[in-house]
């Protein structure tokens, strides 16, 4: 496994960890460890969105999965004691913006905090088919759906809008979920706290997980993490919503702020109209 030790401070760069750094590399197992000062002393931060233009595509978007801060696939990867984030903000205004793309059959994250927005961090693998053309435009458009395992402990995760997908078997223990309080938009240039923020004409401020689970695969898991918000009002996030109809996700003796909706989980297209195959539960 390569050791990759950071010092404290902030590291303006879009990391990119495949297949062919390993080879650069002369690493054989395609396995890494990333290890920071702490979670609070090392950043690495980067600012692409969804909606940005990709320069070498002829004006073509970014899109949601070449948005990544930091992707890491391989083997193995091991990630500590640092902050990944991605600063584009606004996912209505910038798009989708992905901090940690993790891609690598077996993750493990401890002591990370992960900032953004919306869709902060996705785990592979992605649906079988897209919604909308090019909507996987990224590094994983054309490749086979590789189940994957990850597992984050002590982590703080950020965001307002679907900002833990994908579609691993993943495991979250005692870390903190923070959703961000999403300011009304008064048009595409400006947000004002004058009007109430809405979703599909639901006061709604966002969603925690979408999932995107394989048929026969349990999907996430949630156990003594804490569920708080900055400043979101009462009764408007939802833990969870199906990105695809066999979306599954498990809460196990977590904590939830007074922000979390008292159904816990919604629809994909409709709130109040739970895909049937979708796999949530509170246990």
């Amino acid at each position: 496994m390569k050791e990759l030790i950071l010092d404290k401070g902030t590291y303006y760069k879009k990391l990119y960890f495949d297949e062919e750094y390993y080879k650069e590399n002369n690493v054989s197992d395609c396995s890494l460890h990333i290890k920071g000062a702490g979670m609070d002393l090392t950043t690495i931060s980067w600012s692409d969105a969804g909606f940005d233009k990709a320069p070498d595509d002829k004006g073509i978007k970014l899109g949601t999965f070449r948005s990544y801060t930091m992707f890491v696939s391989g083997k193995e990867a091991v990630i500590e004691d640092l902050t990944i984030e991605n600063t584009a903000g606004d996912g209505r205004i910038r798009g989708q913006a992905v901090a940690l793309y993790a891609d690598a059959s077996k993750v493990t994250c401890r002591r990370v905090h992960l900032k953004g927005h919306q869709d902060t961090l996705f785990m592979s693998p992605l649906p079988l088919t897209e919604r909308e053309k090019g909507g996987f435009i990224g590094p994983r458009e054309d490749s086979p759906r590789l189940m994957t395992t990850q597992y984050y402990e002590d982590c703080i995760i950020e965001g307002d809008v679907d900002f833990i997908f994908g579609g691993a078997n993943a495991t979250f223990k005692n870390c903190t979920i923070v959703s961000l309080y999403r300011a009304p938009l008064i048009d595409k240039n400006t947000i004002s706290k004058e009007k109430a923020a809405d979703y599909t004409g639901v006061p709604i401020q966002g969603f925690v997980c979408a999932p995107c689970t394989p048929e026969n695969e349990p999907g996430m898991k949630f156990i003594d993490c804490k569920f708080i918000t900055d400043r979101c009002p009462d009764a408007s996030v939802y833990l969870a919503r199906p990105w695809r109809e066999n979306g599954g996700a498990y809460f196990e003796n977590c904590y939830f702020g007074t922000h979390i909706h008292p159904d816990l989980f919604a629809g994909w297209k409709d709130v109040h109209k739970i895909e049937p195959t979708a796999r949530f539960r509170n246990l």
